[in-house]
């Protein structure tokens, strides 16, 4: 298997308790079934919480696996894409059935990226940890998609993190940055009754009040290290 990486590749989830109140008519009792262990440093191929509506339309958590596997593939793929520009999100292949029908919601209170420094040739890199200055949780936009290899094999949920051009906070660390959606529009977002061509003008550069970037540590490099010594911001 082979994960597309790229922007975003890594973000936490501190204090999963804050995912009921980013849904606003959560099914509770689907919820309550699932026990989520706060997660300082989510990699891909993981199985995290997604909001997405179930079949009586209601916005529901389920656990879903990162990384995009197409429901109309016959195969496995090799590649599984993390990540969707929101450029092309409309018109791939790879996407486009996704942003149709089936929106998601990708609950998180930050995430990080590597700040190239120093030589451009020989770069350092960085970890910066962006945020919320005040911790809450918020949404990225995301899509999934649900494969079967076979008709009688168990099916598996996949999805992908939409992203696009970088607000001011992140222009000086990366070219890109995650759509985080404003809570006004996850109705829209999720929504079954709206076309993918009607919420493109979502996938924009999220504002920059309220949000900041700490310098955090290497330890959040290597998946295997998932605590909060991850996201402890480094003494100036």
């Amino acid at each position: 298997m082979r994960i597309i990486r790229g922007m975003c590749g890594r973000y936490t989830i501190r204090r999963p308790g804050l995912i009921k109140k980013l849904v606003y008519q959560s099914s509770f009792e689907e919820f309550s079934q699932i026990r989520i262990e706060p997660r300082f440093n989510i990699a891909p191929s993981q199985s995290v919480p997604v909001v997405r509506l179930n079949k009586e339309a209601v916005a529901a958590v389920k656990m879903v696996r990162w990384g995009l596997i197409p429901s109309w593939t016959k195969e496995k793929p090799k590649q599984q894409p993390i990540n969707a520009r929101a450029e092309t999100v409309a018109t791939s292949g790879m996407f486009r059935q996704a942003l149709a029908r089936r929106r998601c919601l990708v609950p998180a209170d930050g995430f990080y990226e590597w700040q190239k420094l120093g030589d451009p040739k020989r770069p350092t890199k960085q970890p910066m940890y962006v945020h919320r200055d005040d911790d809450d949780v918020f949404a990225f936009a995301g899509l999934w998609e649900r494969w079967k290899p076979d008709a009688d094999a168990e099916p598996v949920d996949t999805f992908t993190i939409i992203t696009t051009a970088p607000n001011a906070l992140m222009s000086p660390i990366h070219d890109r940055m995650p759509v985080i959606l404003s809570s006004a529009d996850y109705n829209r977002w999720l929504s079954r009754d709206v076309p993918g061509e009607d919420v493109l003008d979502l996938l924009r550069p999220h504002a920059v009040d309220g949000f900041v970037a700490d310098k955090v540590s290497t330890r959040c490099n290597s998946p295997r290290n998932d605590d909060c010594d991850c996201v402890a911001p480094l003494a100036e």
